[in-house]
């Protein structure tokens, strides 16, 4: 969330523009996840996290320091804040009218975990839900905003070589703390899945994700993306096939499981049991660095697909497309059940909400974009394939 001229990245405008590409198909990821169409689509929020370290390491490095630190550090959060407050602020707020109209009780700290962005503590609390407007998915705007938090004020403040050194310690060291924690919890006796969903949801338990999108940041700014974008794709999809064959093999031989129950937990979001809720989210960081890589090298193994201009704009429209795309769900299923009764056909009926509910989105998140988000940002209001500043999303 804030804006970056394509002329900074140093690698062209086409393939930084591709990067919104892949905000398109993380965004569609998460929304065919809660459709119940892709178990595994939670991952593209993953890479919105990454893409997320990517693009603001970008749009600051590529600032010439020509301010006192005090007053880039200022116009590094005021940024941040006008791209990412007013339309979640807008939601948070049509979403607790919605429970006073609807005589829906709204808890206060529900409401502050959202306002304050910590929503995501709020929720592995077992708190932080309203009962008749869809919030749950919120608590990845905390996590981003607390780590913009910290981050901005190292990246604005600090020497270059001291950030990329940051980095690298927090790329070997979330890992480790992740496995710190997991065991903590272990030891305590905290039930296993409220454990994975505190892992899963926890403050700076995922900073190695921000981090690789940084140092590729960095990478991309000094001109050395290009050697590293097909090693990095290669080693994340290396990890990925390693962990689920290790899962898969754990499941069937020490767990026991049968049937779907080998493959279901090696793909849950929510991961827990033999460490697994460590490994997994380190290879998915690697993973995803691969495909942003590539995608802002402009790799002929993924450029064919990303220079799609619809593709480009969802993705740069991603942003208020992830904050409705629950309540676009609950929209779309609601129409559908005036129109049709298919309870009898499970598959069918998950389709048809998906495909409502991608409509309404992307309808909506252009209409916010347009007339709401862009008088925040600053962004005028660009026509369909346009070369546009990137934003995170």
């Amino acid at each position: 969330m804030g804006s970056l001229s394509p002329a900074g990245t140093g690698d062209g405008s086409k393939r930084v523009a591709s990067v919104d590409s892949l905000r398109c198909f993380a965004m569609t990821a998460v929304v065919a996840q809660h459709c119940g169409l892709m178990p595994f689509g939670w991952t593209g929020v993953w890479l919105f996290f990454v893409i997320s370290g990517f693009v603001v390491t970008l749009a600051v490095i590529g600032r010439p320091p020509d301010q006192p630190p005090l007053e880039r550090l200022r116009g590094f959060f005021r940024r941040r804040a006008l791209r990412i407050v007013p339309v979640y602020y807008a939601y948070v707020g049509i979403g607790v009218l919605v429970c006073f109209a609807t005589g829906a009780s709204v808890d206060l700290f529900d409401v502050l975990s959202l306002l304050g962005f910590f929503h995501n503590v709020a929720m592995g609390l077992g708190r932080g839900e309203f009962s008749d407007f869809p919030v749950g998915h919120l608590w990845t705007i905390s996590v981003e905003m607390q780590f913009y938090l910290v981050y901005g004020t190292v990246l604005v403040l600090a020497s270059r070589r001291t950030v990329i050194a940051i980095l690298f310690v927090t790329l070997v060291a979330t890992p480790l703390l992740r496995f710190a924690v997991s065991t903590e919890f272990a030891n305590i006796g905290l039930d296993s899945e409220a454990s994975a969903y505190l892992i899963y949801s926890g403050s700076f338990l995922h900073t190695d994700s921000f981090a690789m999108g940084a140092l590729l940041a960095f990478a991309s700014h000094y001109g050395r993306l290009h050697k590293l974008a097909r090693p990095l794709a290669w080693a994340g999809a290396v990890m990925m096939i390693a962990y689920a064959t290790t899962y898969t093999w754990v499941n069937y031989s020490v767990v026991h499981a049968q049937g779907i129950d080998i493959v279901k937990n090696v793909v849950s979001g929510v991961l827990w049991g033999h460490y697994r809720e460590v490994f997994m989210y380190t290879a998915l960081a690697v993973a995803s660095g691969g495909l942003v890589a590539l995608a802002a090298t402009g790799d002929r193994s993924v450029s064919w697909l990303l220079k799609s201009r619809l593709f480009r704009r969802i993705g740069e429209i991603s942003y208020g497309a992830y904050i409705v795309h629950a309540l676009a769900i609950n929209a779309a299923a609601f129409l559908l059940s005036r129109v049709a009764d298919l309870s009898g056909q499970p598959i069918v009926r998950r389709l048809v909400i998906f495909v409502l509910s991608y409509a309404i989105t992307v309808t909506v998140a252009e209409l916010s974009f347009r007339y709401f988000e862009s008088r925040f940002s600053g962004k005028r209001k660009p026509r369909l394939g346009e070369t546009q500043p990137i934003g995170i999303g």
